[in-house]
C-alpha cells in the first residue's frame, strides 16, 4: 500500500476536521491552504523515497470458511473476492434484464447521481421514472439512467429469498446496525465515481460484469475530498482518466482492482475508496451493515467526520438507509 508518513496524515486530518466543524460554505475551504501545504509535503516525501505507483489484483478465494473470511479479511479490513460464492443462489440463476422487464417493469424508480463529478456544484436532483425506462435505456446503450440504491428488495421482500440471506446476516458483526440491501441496475458504460462510506459491504454480482478500483482509507490525503459535511465522501479524482495536475500524488498510488462476474461476492471494508464501472449490462446487490467499533478502529478521523455530519446527520442517514431518495431530496432542499 502507498506509505504515507504518520505526521502528514495527522496534520491533514486536523485541518480537514477543523474545516468540517467550523468551516465556511459547502464545500468548505476555509483551511484549504493548510491542507494543500500538507499535500505538498506528501508529494516531496513520495519523490524523495522514489515511491512507484502500481496496480494489483484483489485477493480472489474459493470455498473460504466463514471463520477464515472474518479472521483474514473482515476483522483486518481487507477486501476480498469470494469467487463463485453465490453461483447457486436463485438470484444469479434467474435475475436478468428481461426477467426484470417481465416481472417488475412498472416499479417506480428514482434516478440520482450519488457521486457527482463536479463537487463544487453538486447536483442532488432526483428524477422519478420507471424500471421499464431504466431497462430500455440499458438495451439502447443510454448511460443516463443508472438505478443506484434501487428498492426492489423492499418493494418485493419475497425476493430476499433469492439470496442466501442467512449467510449474509451471519457475517455481520455481533454489535452492529442495519441489514440493508441495495440493488444497482445499469447498462454498459454506467459507473459510480470515487467515493467511500462507513459501512461494511458484501456485494453480490448477480448479472453481467463490473470492474472495481479500491484504495485503503488513508489515501483520502491523496484524493483530497471536498468538505461537504456529508456522511458520504467523494473525490474529483477519476481513476479512468487520471488528472495528475490536480492530483499530483495520485501517480504514487498502489491501486487494487478486480472484475466481478456473476456469482462473485466482493467484501468491501468500511471507508475503503472505490470507483466502479459496469463493463456490461449489470445487476448487482450490496448488503451493508454498520459497526461503530469497527468504524472507529479502522479510521478514527473519518468516523468523527461521519458522526458529526450535518448534510444529512448520521441519524437521518441511518433512518433512511433503505431509501436514498429521501436523503438526496433532503440534501437538495438544504442547498
Amino acid at each position: 500500500m502507498t506509505k504515507i508518513k504518520f505526521n502528514h496524515r495527522t496534520q491533514y486530518q486536523f485541518w480537514r476536521l477543523l474545516d468540517h466543524l467550523i468551516g465556511n460554505k459547502v464545500p468548505s475551504d476555509k483551511f484549504n491552504k493548510q491542507r494543500k501545504k500538507v499535500l505538498s509535503s506528501v508529494s516531496t516525501n513520495f519523490h524523495v523515497n522514489k515511491i512507484i505507483g502500481t496496480v494489483n489484483q484483489i485477493d480472489r478465494v474459493k470455498d473460504i470458511s466463514d471463520y477464515d473470511l472474518k479472521k483474514n479479511y473482515i476483522n483486518k479490513g481487507i477486501p476480498v473476492v469470494m469467487e463463485g460464492k453465490a453461483k447457486h443462489w436463485e438470484c444469479v440463476k434467474k435475475w436478468t434484464p428481461d426477467w426484470l422487464m417481465q416481472s417488475y417493469c412498472d416499479d417506480k424508480v428514482s434516478i440520482f447521481d450519488a457521486s457527482s463529478q463536479d463537487m463544487t456544484n453538486i447536483n442532488y436532483k432526483v428524477e422519478e421514472t420507471t424500471l421499464k425506462d431504466v431497462l430500455n435505456s440499458m438495451k439502447n446503450g443510454d448511460t443516463s439512467k443508472y438505478s443506484r440504491f434501487n428498492r426492489l428488495l423492499y418493494d418485493h421482500p419475497e425476493l430476499i429469498g433469492d439470496f442466501d440471506w442467512k449467510w449474509l446476516y451471519s457475517i455481520r458483526n455481533k454489535i452492529s446496525s442495519g441489514k440493508t440491501f441495495q440493488v444497482f441496475i445499469g447498462g454498459k458504460g454506467t459507473r459510480t465515481t470515487l467515493h467511500s462510506a462507513s459501512e461494511h459491504n458484501l456485494f453480490t454480482q448477480v448479472h453481467g460484469k463490473k470492474h472495481w478500483f479500491l484504495y485503503p482509507p488513508e489515501n483520502d490525503i491523496i484524493f483530497d475530498p471536498p468538505i461537504t459535511r456529508s456522511p458520504y465522501f467523494h473525490s474529483r479524482f477519476d481513476p479512468d482518466f487520471p488528472d495528475f495536475n490536480d492530483f499530483p500524488n495520485a501517480k504514487y498510488l498502489q491501486t487494487l482492482e478486480c472484475e466481478l462476474r456473476p456469482g462473485d461476492v466482493l467484501y468491501n471494508p468500511p471507508f475503503w475508496w472505490h470507483h466502479v464501472n459496469n463493463t456490461t449490462n449489470s445487476i448487482g446487490v450490496g448488503f451493508r451493515w454498520f459497526s461503530p467499533g469497527d468504524s472507529f478502529n479502522k479510521y478514527f478521523t473519518q468516523s468523527l467526520l461521519t458522526f458529526f455530519s450535518t448534510n444529512p446527520s448520521i441519524w437521518k442517514a441511518t433512518k433512511n438507509r433503505t431509501d436514498f431518495t429521501r436523503i438526496f431530496k433532503y440534501m437538495n432542499n438544504k442547498k
